[in-house]
């Protein structure tokens, strides 16, 4: 039986390739997206993941909820540099099919996907945790009965990618990640130290779209464009990294992962590390910190071999 899924999203690029492998992927059932602000404002990543699912054909499948526009106690900090002032890259998607105002409670949505499916919900969270730190707020006892809360965000012992020491999720909303990473839930984090080991080059993609045309290779090349650029320029390698679809595939077949149990915190007050994630992997956790399960390795052919079978064919 499928494993039902709700993905929490502040769709930029990789985001957008995260939700077309959870789709394309008969182990989940994606019950429903909330969206978040992050790499854009909040109503581009909702128009964002509107035009993944019409070219997917899902827009009257999957219901689709914003949340927040802005962080628990902070300024929005946004991504053009890396995903373009649209998300999407500098693409401005065209919907066609979506006509009506989207709902806008995401909390909501969240606990009641929640009650529906206790002990079995996989909550992938891809963007800041602002939802799901108000979600917890509101209803502890239902957040702590998910099956599982994966959250890409963080970095242990390797630098960040805003600024010297802090993950882009966590550094928009540090409060909402601590109150997450402290509130003894069924936490996964799927950090840098991971996500950067897995890259996606450019030749590759633009090969395997060539052998598969349609509208979503054409879709997929259109928004990835930028990406791929920005990391050319910064990284110094022509592609990007798959940080969310190492996530969603983390719910899809956790077997091909490696993760350690730690006491984790996120840094909230310091002048320079705004966002940084410290881990305590030396002793068992306490009531100074909550057990969060840390993903650190992956079979790097398997997966790629997974989100390639799932895009393309």
């Amino acid at each position: 039986m499928p494993i039902p899924v709700l993905i929490d999203t502040d769709t930029g690029v990789d985001d957008a390739l995260a939700l077309i492998l959870a789709l394309r992927s008969p182990e989940l059932s994606v019950k429903a997206i909330t969206t978040v602000a992050g790499n854009a404002g909040v109503q581009r990543c909702t128009r964002n993941v509107q035009k993944v699912l019409e070219v997917l054909h899902e827009h009257n499948t999957v219901p689709v909820v914003q949340g927040a526009s802005k962080p628990l106690k902070r300024t929005l900090v946004t991504a053009p540099e890396v995903h373009g002032f649209e998300g999407l890259g500098n693409f401005i998607p065209v919907l066609l099919h979506y006509h009506t105002r989207v709902r806008a409670n995401a909390v909501e949505v969240i606990l009641g996907h929640c009650r529906k499916y206790p002990k079995r919900l996989n909550i992938i969270a891809l963007g800041p945790l602002t939802n799901i730190a108000a979600a917890f707020k509101r209803g502890p006892s239902l957040m702590r009965n998910v099956r599982r809360i994966i959250s890409m965000g963080g970095a242990f012992r390797v630098p960040g990618n805003t600024g010297p020491v802090a993950e882009f999720n966590y550094y928009v909303d540090p409060e909402a990640a601590e109150a997450v990473v402290r509130g003894r839930l069924p936490l996964t984090m799927v950090p840098l130290d991971l996500t950067e080991q897995i890259v996606l080059m450019r030749k590759d993609l633009e090969y395997r779209a060539r052998r598969r045309p349609s509208a979503l290779s054409r879709f997929i090349l259109k928004f990835t464009r930028h990406y791929m650029r920005y990391h050319l320029k910064a990284e110094g390698f022509d592609g990007g990294f798959l940080h969310d679809p190492l996530a969603v595939a983390m719910a899809i077949d956790p077997r091909m992962f490696r993760s350690r149990p730690a006491t984790v915190h996120v840094e909230t007050r310091g002048r320079w590390t705004r966002g940084m994630s410290i881990a305590d992997f030396r002793v068992r956790p306490s009531s100074r910190g909550s057990a969060v399960e840390v993903v650190f390795g992956v079979e790097k052919e398997r997966f790629l071999r997974l989100f390639h079978e799932r895009l393309w064919t």
